[in-house]
C-alpha cells in the first residue's frame, strides 16, 4: 500500500503536460498540468523544511478550493507531516479549538482567514508559522525546482490526515487517517464504480471535507483524470454546462435544490410544460435538460440520505445518480450504488475490501451499522475515552441504523440517537418524516424530533423554516398582499404538514410544529447541527 503523496505523485510523473486542475480566473478556465502541480508541490514541501517544519509534524490548511491548496496539501505529505484541513466557515472559537486540539504548527490560508490566524497566535503555543498559500512558502511556480533534503520515509501506516468532524451532535473531534486508510478506500472506489483516466470532476463541495477531498480530488488525481473547480454554489448550474465532467460528487440539498429549479423552470413555460407531461414528447425536455446538467455526467450523493423521491425525480428528467454512503471516519466511502447495482432508497453494496454487519437488528432488521475494513480510521486524536467508545475488536460503530438485504444491498434509516420511540413502542425515523414535509414547496427546511410530554411519553414534533419566496408567491396569488399574516401562515404550513403526514403511518405523524424564522444552522456540507437546535428546545 502506497502513502497518498506517492499515489498522485506517480500521475505527476507519467501524465506530465495532461491537465490536472482547471480554475476560472477573470472568465477564463486556468489549467495546472500534472507536472505543474509536481513541481509546485515539491516547493511547498523545500518552504516548509525550511522554516522548520519536520517530519510527523502538523499543518492546517485553512481558505477556498484552489490548486494551490490541492499543491500545499501534497507537499504537507512530501515533507512527511500530517495535514489538517479545516472549514474556512467556522466562527473563531471553534478555529482556535481545532487549531489548539491538533497542535497545528503551521497554519497555510489566504485573506481574512490568513488575518485571524494570526490573531490567534499568541494564544496557540505549538504554532510557530501562519503564511499565505502563495509567495512566503511555495515561491513561484516556475522557478527552478528546489533540491529538497531527503526526510525520513513515511509508510502508508503512518497518519497523513487529521479531519475534525463536522460537528452535528456536538464538539468536533479529530478522526485520524493514515496513508493506507485512504489509498485503500480510493482503489476499493475506482474498482467498484469501474472508473479510469477519462474521469473529469467538478468540484463544488468544501475541500476541507473528507468526503470532496477523496471522492472530488484525490481519486481523479490517482487516476490522471482533471478535476475543476467550480466558480460557485450559484454558478454550478452555468459551470456544469460548461464543463460537462463524467463524475460529480453533491449532498442531497443540492440535488433537491437541482430537481426544484429544474422542475420549476419546465413548469413555467407552457410549451416545456405541456411536453414533459407526455410520454412521447418527453425525450424532448429530457435532452435539453441533460445538454444543460451534464450529458455524460454520473452524479453521486453521499453526506447524508438521499430522498428517493428526488433520486426518481432526476432519473425521470434522464440524469443518472447514485447514492452511496460513508462517514469521516471509514475515509469515507462504504457503499454505493453503480451500474447494474442500483436498488431506489439503498446506498447499494458495500466497496470491496470493506465488511459491514449490521448490530443488534430488531424484528425488521434494522440495527446499527458497524464497519471493518483498511479505510477504518485510527482514532481520535487526543482522545483515547471517544475512540474506545466506537472502535471496537476493528469494528466502527457508525451511529446509524440500517437494514442489509438478502442481495446484500444497504439501506439507511437514520441516526440512532435521533430515533424516537413512541409509548407503544414503535420506531419512528426523524429522517424519513423530514423527507415527506420537505416535498412541501412552502417548507424549505425542516427538523423532526422526539419530544416529551408530562407523562414521558415521547410525540413527534417539528420545526420548520418556511421557504418565504414560495410563501411570497402564494401571497399574490391568494390576497394580492405582500406577504401572509401569522394566521394564515400557521393555517397553510397546517395543512402541508397534515397532506405530507397522510403517505405516513399515524404513529410517525407530526402532532405539533413550531415555525423557525431563521434557517437552521448546518455544518459545510448542509447537514443541520442538531444539538444546536435541540438545546434551545430544551431551554424552551
Amino acid at each position: 500500500m502506497q502513502t497518498i503523496n506517492a499515489v498522485v505523485g506517480a500521475s505527476c510523473e507519467r501524465y506530465g503536460v495532461r491537465p490536472a486542475l482547471r480554475h476560472k480566473e477573470n472568465g477564463i478556465w486556468r489549467e495546472t498540468t500534472y507536472g505543474e502541480l509536481g513541481r509546485l508541490s515539491d516547493r511547498f514541501a523545500a518552504g516548509l523544511l525550511r522554516e522548520g517544519f519536520r517530519p510527523g509534524d502538523h499543518a492546517a490548511l485553512l481558505g477556498p478550493s484552489s490548486p494551490l491548496w490541492v499543491a500545499a496539501y501534497l507537499g504537507i505529505l512530501k515533507m512527511g507531516g500530517v495535514v489538517v484541513p479545516i472549514d474556512k466557515e467556522l466562527k473563531e472559537a471553534e478555529l482556535r479549538h481545532i487549531l489548539r486540539d491538533s497542535n497545528a504548527r503551521v497554519v497555510l490560508s489566504e485573506g481574512q482567514w490568513l488575518e485571524l490566524a494570526r490573531e490567534m497566535a499568541a494564544d496557540l503555543p505549538d504554532l510557530m508559522l501562519a503564511a499565505p498559500l502563495s509567495g512566503t512558502i511555495a515561491g513561484e511556480a516556475d522557478a527552478a525546482p528546489p533540491i529538497l533534503v531527503a526526510a525520513p520515509p513515511r509508510t502508508a501506516d503512518d497518519t497523513a490526515l487529521i479531519l475534525y468532524t463536522s460537528g452535528t451532535g456536538g464538539r468536533p473531534k479529530g478522526a485520524m487517517l493514515s496513508h493506507a486508510n485512504v489509498v485503500s478506500n480510493i482503489r476499493a472506489a475506482v474498482a467498484h464504480l469501474d472508473l479510469d483516466d477519462s474521469i473529469s470532476t467538478l468540484s463544488f463541495l468544501p475541500i476541507n471535507h473528507v468526503y470532496e477531498q477523496v471522492c472530488g480530488v484525490l481519486l481523479p488525481l490517482s487516476l490522471g483524470g482533471v478535476v475543476t473547480f467550480c466558480e460557485s454554489i450559484k454558478k454550478l448550474g452555468e459551470n456544469l454546462a460548461e464543463v460537462n465532467p463524467s463524475f460529480l460528487t453533491g449532498v442531497p440539498a443540492v440535488y433537491r435544490m437541482i430537481l426544484d429549479r429544474i422542475m420549476k423552470k419546465v413548469h413555467k413555460e407552457p410549451i416545456g410544460r405541456m411536453l414533459f407531461s407526455f410520454p412521447p414528447t418527453r425525450p424532448l425536455v429530457q435532452r435539453k435538460i441533460r445538454r444543460a446538467f451534464g450529458a455524460k455526467t454520473i452524479f453521486v450523493s453521499g453526506g447524508a440520505a438521499l430522498d428517493p423521491a428526488v433520486a426518481q425525480g432526476l432519473i425521470s428528467l434522464g440524469l443518472t445518480i447514485y447514492q452511496g454512503y460513508g462517514i469521516t471516519e471509514t475515509s469515507p466511502i462504504i457503499s454505493a450504488e453503480t451500474h447494474g447495482a442500483r436498488r431506489l432508497g439503498s446506498v447499494g453494496r458495500p466497496l470491496p475490501g470493506v465488511e459491514v454487519r449490521i448490530d443488534n437488528p430488531n424484528d425488521e432488521g434494522v440495527g446499527e451499522i458497524v464497519v471493518r475494513g483498511d479505510n477504518v480510521m485510527q482514532g481520535y486524536y487526543r482522545n483515547p475515552q471517544a475512540t474506545t467508545a466506537v472502535l471496537r475488536d476493528g469494528w466502527y460503530r457508525t451511529g446509524d441504523l440500517g437494514k442489509l438485504d438478502d442481495d446484500g444491498f444497504l439501506t439507511i434509516y437514520g441516526r440512532v440517537k435521533n430515533l424516537i420511540v413512541t409509548p407503544n413502542g414503535k420506531n419512528v425515523y426523524p429522517e424519513e418524516v423530514e423527507n415527506e414535509l420537505l416535498k412541501s414547496p412552502f417548507i424549505a427546511e425542516v427538523m423532526v424530533y422526539g419530544h416529551r410530554t408530562g407523562s414521558m411519553e415521547e410525540e413527534v414534533h417539528a420545526m420548520i423554516y418556511p421557504d418565504q419566496e414560495a410563501l411570497d408567491d402564494y401571497a399574490g396569488r391568494q390576497s394580492g398582499g405582500p406577504t401572509l399574516s401569522n394566521g394564515e401562515l400557521e393555517a397553510l404550513l397546517k395543512r402541508e404538514v397534515q397532506t405530507a403526514c397522510r403517505t405516513l403511518a399515524d404513529y410517525k405523524r407530526v402532532r405539533r410544529f413550531t415555525i423557525r424564522g431563521e434557517e437552521f444552522p448546518k455544518t459545510s456540507t448542509r447537514k443541520i447541527k442538531r444539538y444546536e437546535v435541540e438545546a434551545t428546545i430544551s431551554a424552551l
